[in-house]
């Protein structure tokens, strides 16, 4: 009797493997053939068929009261020049909505935000002695916001950045070194603009 039992019970688990197999076929059977078939839905919704459907699928990114594109940031570029001595800032890509060049020597706020400020100066000649006219700096409202010196070991060049929030109303000035003459080329102020949420 005991043969019996263990006849019948093998029975049971070949039984119940056979159901496992085949339950578990089904799923990937379902799984795959899902998956394909999702895929050839979003297909449609990818390739479109003329050309009018893409314009149609486009939606334009939303636009600040501003003009500016929401969640994006706006670069601009301000070279330093000389004009008869005196240093000028002349924009590369204007945007008088952002920020405007007032007299050519300040750059006024229009818009609130924060303000990636990259400045790079480049003199023509600078000398091997550290002297304190070799000095560059970005005043805002009259305080220094950046600072930093040129000597011959940067290549006549002085870099500084900062980020900094800024408000509709607050003036960027740059103040270079006395009576040397900075290399146009190599002399700029960057500054990238993100809006406040």
């Amino acid at each position: 009797m005991p043969q019996h039992t263990q006849h019948s019970l093998i029975h049971i688990l070949l039984l119940w493997i056979t159901i496992l197999s085949i339950v578990q076929v089904v799923f990937i059977v379902l799984f795959f053939t899902a998956g394909h078939h999702d895929l050839y839905q979003n297909s449609d919704a990818v390739t479109p068929k003329t050309g009018t459907q893409i314009q149609a699928n486009i939606t334009p990114s939303p636009v600040s009261d501003h003009g500016l594109p929401l969640g994006k940031g706006l670069m601009l570029i301000f070279k330093i020049t000389e004009v008869n001595g005196n240093m000028k800032l002349v924009a590369k890509n204007p945007h008088p909505g952002l920020i405007s060049e007032e007299g050519g020597t300040f750059l006024k706020i229009k818009m609130d935000g924060y303000f990636f400020l990259n400045l790079r100066v480049t003199l023509l000649s600078c000398n091997d002695t550290w002297q304190s006219q070799y000095t560059v700096s970005l005043k805002m409202k009259g305080k220094d916001i950046l600072r930093g010196g040129i000597n011959k070991n940067t290549s006549c060049t002085g870099l500084l950045s900062k980020v900094e929030v800024l408000t509709a109303g607050d003036t960027l000035e740059v103040n270079l070194p006395a009576n040397d003459q900075i290399d146009e080329d190599n002399s700029q102020l960057d500054i990238i603009y993100m809006s406040k949420p």
